[in-house]
């Protein structure tokens, strides 16, 4: 059972169902009994459904009345509309993060692209994923508009869930996230903003060609 501190409840429980769903704990479609997790998380149903409500808002959870709550999974071309606006938004924060990022954030974020190696060494696909959303999510929160950090977030949580595998090769995101750190210690947000857009751009091209005749 998780344990989570009584200060701010709903908003940790907001944040830990966010992790699970993340991870595969919480899988697309499945519904969310409210006692069940409640008990899982050890809290009542209040924040629970505070948490809920949140998730909702941010298209992670949908409710169907008379139903209850479920992981919310979307279709191909949905998750095409999702990557139209990472190819907006992201390359935004790219740009953003080299002008307002600490020396301490920028070394955080090598340190994050070299376990992205390791891991890639590994070959583990999982773990591979949360390090290329640690990657992603850091630099947005070095962009420092939280807006953005939101929506980002859940964009790429939505992604995670709901994609089957790597849409590249890691060695090649790997390639890329170099090069945009690169951009961001040169303190480049050209560079950055143009790495960035190539690296999302490349994995919506990737997404088109997986639903292609001879990627069904």
């Amino acid at each position: 059972m998780y344990r989570i501190e009584h200060e701010d409840l709903p908003q940790r429980v907001h944040k830990l169902l966010k992790e699970m769903i993340l991870k595969g704990e919480l899988e697309l479609g499945q519904h969310l009994a409210q006692d069940e997790l409640a008990d899982r998380l050890g809290v009542s149903r209040t924040p629970l459904l505070s948490a809920l409500s949140k998730l909702e808002r941010e298209m992670l959870v949908e409710s169907v009345p008379r139903k209850g709550s479920y992981v919310r999974s979307y279709s191909h071309e949905e998750l095409l509309g999702i990557y139209d606006i990472r190819l907006r938004l992201e390359p935004l924060g790219a740009r953003n993060a080299t002008e307002h990022g600490t020396n301490a954030e920028i070394e955080e974020l090598q340190r994050i692209t070299d376990q992205y190696e390791e891991i890639i060494e590994q070959g583990n696909a999982g773990r591979i994923k949360s390090q290329d959303y640690e990657f992603h999510i850091l630099l947005m929160e070095m962009s420092r508009n939280r807006f953005l950090y939101n929506i980002v977030t859940s964009n790429n949580i939505i992604l995670i869930a709901n994609l089957k595998g790597l849409l590249k090769k890691p060695r090649e995101s790997l390639e890329q996230h170099r090069n945009i750190l690169s951009a961001v210690q040169s303190r480049d947000p050209d560079i950055a903003e143009e790495q960035m857009y190539h690296h999302i751009f490349t994995s919506r091209a990737a997404l088109i060609h997986r639903k292609s005749p001879q990627h069904p």
